[in-house]
């Protein structure tokens, strides 16, 4: 999977043996609203269902295909409980750090 910045959880090789081995067992077409791959207007995408930053992980059972426009409004789902995730571990810490004694 390629992130914006250039850098990737996992080398290109490994990615490219993945979405060869999901493009013939897992149905390709988009999981979400069923549109098929035009060609010329770009393929589908290969997803995580349980994103591997909540536990999920790369096997097959866990991928699917997304066309381009649902799985971006996925990812904007995923980023928003990211940061949800990420305020409440802050007030988290922050209530236990103005109780903790030795901290003061």
């Amino acid at each position: 999977m390629a992130w914006r910045n250039g850098s990737s959880r996992t080398t290109a090789a490994e990615w490219k043996r993945l979405r060869q081995l999901a493009k013939h067992r897992i149905p390709y077409w988009c999981a979400q609203c069923g549109a098929e791959p035009v060609t010329g207007r770009g393929g589908l995408e290969l997803d995580h269902i349980i994103p591997v930053a909540e536990g999920g992980t790369d096997g097959l059972d866990n991928l699917q295909w997304l066309c381009p426009s649902c799985h971006a409004e996925k990812s904007r789902r995923e980023a928003a409980r990211g940061i949800s995730r990420r305020v409440a571990r802050r007030r988290l810490y922050s209530r236990f750090a103005a109780r903790h004694p030795g901290l003061k």
